[in-house]
């Protein structure tokens, strides 16, 4: 790949790297096969610790068969003396072996993992995000750090993320990946950080800004960032974001911190960009920065800083009280935390936390319930995946039944695909049912004479 690789690039680097030994090993890394990172999905793995049903997936099990080592400085949660962690790297000679395509497997379309580099997991794992915190995601598709984000915050604490992408099509995305991992205590936002600067002002206690950048971190994978590559690119990116770290300032409360990172290498974007925050923004401290290389680290080439604001920190006494160990995991979207919206015929919870949008653009707040068809309320996919399957409070409206299979049946792949598949044995009650897998989510069939119409959505059916 070495000889696709733009020469001025290949010059930068040479300057920028300490030695010819390095520059070497950098060079002969764009040979290698990168190391891809999996993120565990906590919530839904504790919601299933919870119910104590022993054929479901739980941590344990899945960590141990896909033979799962957490990666440096990974983030846990901690739960009746147990630590759980987060951020993985993959062993995917071993799961190739036993078949397992991770962007393919059922546990994937339930949301109970994302699989993102393991380099790309650092920035929101020094964010120090606590259960209480407000944050604000501002750059967010695809939406890697706004979903590992959102699992350390807690609907019953107050937490709760707003996660914004100026591309409307890359908005389209952001949301998706939100909906598969079942968070509901956030919003989807398609505006121009200058605005959001504007309606936030020192409101956000935690802001991540992983910023657009001219990508070399991402060459080894990406041939379109090779190919997009130029000097002017590296400046045209540097001042945009210049401007979106500006705006990001003006949203920190005293006491909090903002986290900016890049794909890319380029001192103009990553260490210029630390300086200009440090003298535009006299009270933003450096406490946290390290570049990653493909030839040093595992995974791909990535740049992070954390900084925070001079300040009391609005939740300084929850922090006392709270710390990172979970009290008790949060259980679905919890309709009782909620209020209904009614958009055209859509119904949405939005959780009473969020702050008043009114005059944003609104990708999707909270969580879409149910569509109302005037002669009958259907519930939607999104729903599925946001609930505790396992609470019949919650299930109860649409007196959902579960028809769980094993992730090794067959039917798992049938259903998602689209096919019609027979009810589990028993399971012979007319209507509306969760499809789940080993105690997650899938989403929604209905049972006729014993056999489940599909209404898993097209646009996510496997081919």
């Amino acid at each position: 790949m070495t000889s696709t690789l733009p020469q001025e690039f290949l010059n930068r680097m040479k300057e920028l790297l300490p030695g010819e030994a390095d520059f070497k090993a950098f060079i002969q890394s764009y040979d290698d096969t990168p190391v891809r990172g999996l993120r565990l999905n906590l919530k839904k793995l504790l919601a299933n610790e919870c119910s104590g049903d022993k054929n479901f997936i739980t941590y344990d099990r899945l960590v141990s068969e896909w033979k799962l080592r957490p990666v440096n400085d990974a983030s846990f949660a901690m739960y009746e003396g147990k630590k759980y962690y987060r951020e993985f790297y993959m062993d995917e000679e071993a799961l190739n072996q036993r078949g397992i395509r991770p962007g393919k497997h059922p546990y994937h379309e339930a949301g109970l993992y994302y699989i993102q580099g393991p380099e790309a997991m650092q920035a929101v794992t020094h964010l120090d995000i606590r259960p209480f915190d407000r944050v604000m995601d501002l750059c967010a598709s695809p939406g890697g750090k706004s979903t590992q984000a959102a699992d350390m915050l807690s609907m019953d604490e107050g937490g709760f993320i707003i996660s914004n992408e100026y591309v409307s099509l890359r908005a389209k995305t952001l949301s998706s990946n939100i909906e598969r991992m079942g968070i509901g205590n956030a919003a989807v936002l398609n505006e121009d950080t200058g605005k959001l600067a504007q309606f936030f002002p020192e409101y956000f206690t935690r802001i991540i800004v992983d910023a657009p950048c001219s990508g070399e971190g991402m060459f080894r994978k990406d041939e379109t960032a090779v190919k997009e590559w130029s000097p002017e690119n590296v400046r045209l990116c540097a001042e945009r974001q210049k401007e979106i770290v500006s705006n990001a300032c003006r949203m920190l409360s005293p006491g909090g911190k903002l986290c900016y990172s890049t794909c890319t290498f380029e001192k103009e974007e990553d260490e210029d960009i630390r300086d200009f925050i440090t003298e535009s923004f006299p009270d933003m401290h450096l406490i946290y920065e390290k570049k990653f290389w493909p030839h040093i680290d595992k995974g791909e080439g990535h740049y992070v800083t954390v900084f925070q604001r001079e300040g009391n920190d609005p939740f300084e006494e929850k922090n006392i009280s709270f710390g990172s160990v979970i009290k008790c995991p949060d259980k679905g979207i919890g309709m009782q935390k909620t209020s209904e919206k009614k958009m055209k015929d859509q119904i949405y919870l939005i959780p009473d936390i969020l702050p008043d949008l009114a005059g944003l653009k609104i990708f999707r707040a909270g969580i879409l319930k149910a569509t109302d068809l005037k002669k009958r309320i259907e519930p939607e996919h999104a729903l599925t995946h946001a609930i505790d399957i396992h609470d019949k409070k919650e299930t109860a409206e649409f007196e959902f039944s579960v028809c769980n299979y094993s992730s090794e049946d067959p039917h798992v792949e049938q259903y998602l695909k689209g096919l019609q598949i027979p009810a589990p044995e028993g399971m012979d009650k007319k209507g509306w049912c969760i499809v789940s897998c080993d105690g997650v989510s899938l989403g929604l069939g209905k049972i006729v004479n014993g056999q489940i119409k599909n209404h898993y959505p097209k646009g996510l059916r496997f081919l």
